[in-house]
């Protein structure tokens, strides 16, 4: 038997095991996590901005200027995203356990150093569009993706259900964790990981 097979599995052990094939160009839940909080950093900035110079330096080139940097916030995670998805030929395979206490995504040694490789292409793309900041968040995102580990269903204070994108969101106070299951399993994950959270979890 696989270690991760296709399908949801119970082992002997008491663990559920199953291994997903995220297609990087089609699925783009993991995209819109990361412009969110692109978004949000950008936001972030421009308020700053507006609190530093105050509303009278609020003319074209000020707006022209804060247009640039907004580009190039969301351009290089965009570049960043095809590289990633282009090096793993569009599909990021993730292995997930399950029992009944908590569920945990798994990288294997091969995918923690794509993973660090991936996190050095971005550095050298970012430093040669001179975005040493950008560099730093985005690198530490593929760092924190590496660094996911388990969630506890003690610890679940929502769970967001996206079957469009075969994820179930679990989030916690200080993290989330994004489950991705097939279709033939989705409504048996789903439904075992809703028994197991708090009720104020499930609204």
């Amino acid at each position: 038997m696989n270690e991760y097979p296709s399908r949801v599995t119970l082992y002997d052990d008491g663990v559920y095991r199953w291994c997903y094939d995220m297609d990087m160009w089609h699925n783009r839940y993991l995209l819109r996590i990361l412009l969110k909080a692109v978004t949000i950093t950008c936001v972030g900035v421009l308020l700053v901005l507006v609190l530093l110079l105050g509303p009278n330096y609020l003319n074209a080139k000020t707006l022209g200027i804060c247009g640039i940097i907004v580009a190039g916030m969301y351009g290089l995670p965009l570049i960043i995203y095809a590289i990633c998805a282009l090096a793993m030929h569009g599909v990021y395979r993730l292995n997930f356990m399950m029992d009944e206490s908590a569920v945990a995504l798994v990288q294997s040694a091969a995918t923690k150093n794509r993973n660090r490789t991936l996190g050095a292409i971005a550095t050298v793309v970012g430093l040669a569009a001179g975005k040493s900041g950008e560099v730093f968040r985005v690198t530490s995102t593929l760092a924190m993706t590496e660094a996911v580990g388990t969630t506890a269903f003690s610890n679940v204070t929502r769970v967001k259900l996206c079957p469009e994108d075969d994820v179930i969101d679990l989030r916690e106070w200080f993290g989330l964790n994004q489950i991705y299951v097939g279709q033939e399993d989705y409504t048996f994950v789903r439904d075992f990981i809703m028994a197991r959270v708090r009720e104020k979890a499930r609204r």
